[in-house]
């Protein structure tokens, strides 16, 4: 993202967006905003998204710029081109983009509000990105010496169980850097039949490419990518889009082995057209990402999970480093910053933790621990990193600051420098998060406030590589003072881990738990921990109640609205009368607080008040029902179904504009035929309005009761007005017809009615 998108003073144009977001969707959705989402673009070049999010089966990138970033005109040629290409990358990945303006977001946010609607969905299905687990490297491992591990033979024996019950589809879930791609391509050596390896980047797929023919050295590997089409080849390694787009040069049973990569994306259209065009004896899925609720979920799909493997798994079997941690409590207060869902305000938060003390004590922590030890200190912002850095040079270390603004080059000679051990300390403030990997890091500072599970773990991961000689990563968490709601994420908060003692392992072997816990429990330091100054018998209770997980099992006010049939005036008034009581209240701000339901909370309120529930599975008989009981003190309920049903297109959408022509072009024709058209006070039966009285009146009578009801809403910057979803995409043609018959029925009889008042 540019340095234009520092927009109004104090807030960011991606603090804007989130508080947009959350306003759209719920604060409680904000927590799967992936911020600076890292992907390389098709010629392996590093790219950061804005923002990434998950909602269904897609992946939808969200870039915000200033109007002069895109503009030929006021851009470099370069700078231009090179935007369109991490543009058209992110479509080639198979991702949806869409962009807004800062300026856009500050004049005009119910359009930006209701285009995040229109593109995303009004009920999206959003979901977290991925297991967040740091990348191992590639090992260059020979067929000769290749030993498995015991999670890999495990997988490997699951697989040969189920093919003896003659399954024929599989998923195995491992963490990242776990080696499932060495799992997979074990297995299809051991079947021996061609095999079909699909990846959605090029790395993935040249990597794939690289194990099969180190593990596989008897048969012919070929890449099916881009300009390469090595498709006659024993194993052949492709790409999604390459392979969907060319099925046609393959017979659908020249495969015996089908191996999907990254297969949480299995129900997208292009994998869709892959697995349904090839007829293999068995098909394998690979993901790092756990079966999740979705618009089709994975196991729809993959049917059986041959074995699983979580983060906690991934270090107790030693494939991750263990980790020790330091908790170092400071004095700073951050009860009054004001924070969204997921992020603090950037001005408040220096203005707190950029202070001398709080400065002075992240550096004689580091001089008193580990100023020997290779160490990564996460910082608030590239000031904060900077004068980190400069603190510790005084002291006799080699430090330096890093960030995304930093020139390439730089950047580079910086990081390479930490690598070789020239530079003993690293201070980041938005460059490690992602895209960026040194395992001989011993030490992370984990001293920037974030209230983001993503960027903790994210920043965590730097330091999860194994490396020879390195025993355990140690994380020094800085606490601040908190509020329960604005709380920052430490790592036993991250873990769920409500006892504290100094150095502890948080995780590990069972092994080497097992072995902490004995030492600490006789009050004595393990050995790792000699040259530390703390103490073994110290002990702290640790608040790790999180509100976005509280509220992940929750209504929030707005879904509450959604799902009973009366009025959001009625619901609002009930809570504000106390008839209704918030399960949880988080206070975002003096001004603005969250309240949330239990479902139970939903249903006693439904039971004492006589409303009816509204769910995804009954709103369309909901919607049946009340047209054919539909009440008419005017005859406009038919016309603006009519008219929906004949203007909506593939999506129930209808431009509003549309439906006061027909409304028009309805009325004057009943007058024009000699027949009464409305009531006398009716604006259809005096006849002179204008559009836009027709329009104001549609949206108060009849619009109104069938919003209330959650069947129709209104997108006014956009002026369409849209069936629910959930109604629309269900309702056969023969209830189509049955509506327009009941609307004719309804009419006929209602000015019958008024013929003769």
């Amino acid at each position: 993202m540019s340095t234009s998108l520092h927009a109004a003073p104090g807030s960011t144009a991606e603090d804007l967006f989130i508080d947009l977001f959350s306003d759209t969707f719920g604060a409680e959705k904000a927590g799967y905003l992936y911020s600076q989402y890292h992907f390389f673009d098709i010629y392996n070049n590093d790219r950061f998204a804005d923002f990434l999010i998950e909602n269904g089966a897609k992946r939808i990138a969200i870039e915000i710029d200033d109007e002069a970033t895109h503009n030929p005109r006021l851009v470099s040629r370069n700078k231009y081109y090179d935007d369109l290409l991490k543009q058209n990358s992110m479509i080639y990945l198979g991702w949806d983009v869409y962009r807004w303006a800062v300026r856009q977001m500050q004049q005009q946010p119910d359009t930006v509000k209701d285009e995040l609607r229109v593109f995303l969905g009004s009920s999206p299905h959003f979901r977290e990105v991925e297991d967040y687990l740091p990348c191992q490297r590639s090992k260059a491992i020979e067929a000769d010496n290749l030993e498995l591990k015991e999670h890999q033979k495990d997988a490997l024996a699951s697989l040969e169980e189920m093919r003896r019950r003659h399954e024929t589809i599989a998923l195995i879930y491992h963490a990242t850097g776990t080696g499932k791609t060495v799992t997979a391509v074990t297995d299809a050596k051991r079947i021996g039949k061609r095999t079909l390896f699909i990846a959605h980047t090029n790395e993935l797929v040249t990597q794939a490419a690289e194990t099969f023919k180190r593990l596989w050295t008897d048969v012919s590997v070929g890449i099916y990518m881009g300009p390469l089409k090595e498709k006659d080849a024993f194993v052949v390694c492709g790409s999604v889009q390459s392979v969907a787009l060319h099925t046609e040069e393959f017979g659908e049973t020249d495969f015996e082995y089908l191996i999907i990569d990254e297969a949480h994306h299995a129900a997208a259209e292009t994998y869709q057209k892959i697995l349904s065009y090839f007829k293999p004896s068995f098909t394998l899925g690979l993901t790092a990402t756990p079966e999740r609720a979705d618009d089709r979920n994975i196991l729809d799909i993959f049917k059986n999970t041959a074995h699983k493997l979580d983060i906690k798994t991934a270090v107790e079997i030693g494939e991750l480093v263990s980790v020790r941690c330091i908790r170092i409590h400071t004095n700073i207060d951050l009860t009054k910053v004001r924070f969204n869902s997921v992020r603090y305000n950037i001005r408040d938060l220096e203005s707190k933790i950029f202070v001398p003390d709080r400065n002075k004590l992240i550096v004689d922590t580091f001089m008193e621990y580990v100023s020997d030890k290779r160490t990564v200190i996460f910082c608030a912002s590239v000031k904060h990193a900077e004068e980190i850095a400069a603190k510790i040079r005084e002291r006799g270390v080699p430090a330096q600051a890093v960030s995304g603004s930093m020139k390439m080059s730089g950047r580079n000679e910086i990081l390479a420098k930490f690598k070789h051990g020239e530079i003993k300390v690293l201070c980041a403030c938005d460059l490690l998060n992602e895209g960026w990997d040194c395992p001989e890091t011993e030490v992370l500072f984990m001293a920037r406030p974030t209230m983001s599970k993503v960027l903790y773990t994210q920043q965590l991961g730097r330091g999860m590589r194994l490396s020879d000689g390195k025993e355990f990563l140690m994380v020094f968490d800085f606490v601040d003072n908190a509020s329960q709601y604005n709380m920052p994420y430490s790592l036993h908060r991250l873990m769920k881990l409500k006892e504290y003692h100094p150095g502890k392992r948080v995780l590990g072997t069972k092994q080497q738990m097992q072995e902490d816990d004995e030492l600490y429990r006789r009050g004595e330091k393990p050995e790792a921990l000699i040259d530390y100054p703390v103490s073994a018998t110290d002990y702290e209770a640790v608040d790790v109640f999180n509100w976005q997980d509280e509220a992940a099992g929750m209504l929030s006010q707005m879904e509450f609205i959604r799902r009973v049939d009366v009025q959001s005036e009625t619901v609002e008034r009930y809570i504000r009368e106390g008839k209704i009581i918030p399960d949880m209240i988080v206070p975002l701000s003096e001004h603005k607080k969250l309240k949330y339901f239990r479902e139970e909370t939903l249903n006693a309120a439904a039971e004492e008040y006589g409303w009816t529930l509204i769910d995804d599975e009954n709103r369309k008989e909901l919607f049946m029902d009340m047209v054919r009981q539909m009440d008419m003190s005017y005859s406009y309920k038919p016309v603006l179904l009519k008219a929906i049903f004949a203007h909506a297109d593939k999506n129930g959408r209808v431009p509003i504009d549309n439906i006061v022509a027909y409304f028009r072009e309805y009325y004057e024709g009943r007058k024009a035929s000699g027949l009464k058209a409305e009531k006398a006070n009716s604006i259809f039966a005096k006849g002179g309005y204008t559009d836009a009285e027709a329009r104001r009146n549609i949206l108060a009578n009849p619009f109104k009761r069938f919003e209330d009801m959650q069947m129709l809403r209104h997108t006014k910057t956009l002026g369409i007005i849209e069936v629910e979803p959930t109604v629309w995409k269900n309702l056969t043609d023969e209830e189509k017809r049955e509506i327009l018959r009941i609307c004719d029925e309804k009419s006929e009889k209602y000015f019958q009615r008024i013929e003769h008042s």
